[in-house]
């Protein structure tokens, strides 16, 4: 969600308290016309008057206080969308470096299997004792090469998670900021 989808309905509830500023502004106005028109009326419309600009005052101070809530709301989604950007662009260079892993991964293979293929070839002479040799040395470049693709999945897997507690860290500090509580959550562990 982007920030200018939030902004119509604000502007709106904005657009709203206005008019209902203006309006009372504009029938205080009024009354103050009726109330230079007859003398007798003086009394009964300097108390609409005194009702009706307090309302106006109330009108006008709930104006700023949406305005600051608007504000206040505004600064919340460009915030949740920074942590949101910042997690996206973290889960991007991690997949990168997940398929950069895997084609080492595969390179290694390779460079074993070709390894066990020469060891094979040479150790014509003696073809059991050779050919024991040769086995093992398969087995162990697929299980070294297959440990090593754990390794790294392992990593990737960790630095992963660590990217969305950093996400969901920022979004509880910055969803406490908004409803004005202080922030006690633990500072993340440097990287």
């Amino acid at each position: 969600m982007k920030f200018l989808d939030i902004v119509p309905s604000w502007l709106w509830a904005l657009l709203l308290a206005l008019a209902l500023a203006v309006a009372g502004i504009e029938r205080t106005q009024v009354l103050k016309a009726k109330a230079d028109v007859s003398r007798a009326q003086k009394a009964v419309s300097d108390q609409k008057l005194d009702r009706q600009a307090e309302n106006t005052r109330r009108a006008l101070a709930a104006l700023e206080d949406l305005q600051r809530v608007l504000a206040m709301q505004a600064a919340h989604a460009k915030a949740q969308q920074e942590n949101v950007n910042a997690y996206e662009k973290k889960m991007a260079v991690l997949d990168g470096r997940r398929r950069a892993a895997a084609g080492d991964a595969e390179r290694v293979r390779k460079q074993y299997a070709a390894f066990a293929a020469r060891d094979r070839e040479q150790a014509a002479g003696d073809p059991v004792a050779c050919q024991r040799v040769a086995d093992r040395s398969a087995v162990l470049a697929g299980m070294a090469a297959r440990g090593r693709e754990l390794l790294e999945r392992g990593r990737l897997v960790v630095e992963g998670r660590d990217n969305e507690v950093q996400l969901l860290l920022g979004t509880v500090k910055n969803d406490r900021l908004l409803l004005g509580m202080p922030d006690d959550t633990p500072s993340p562990r440097p990287h």
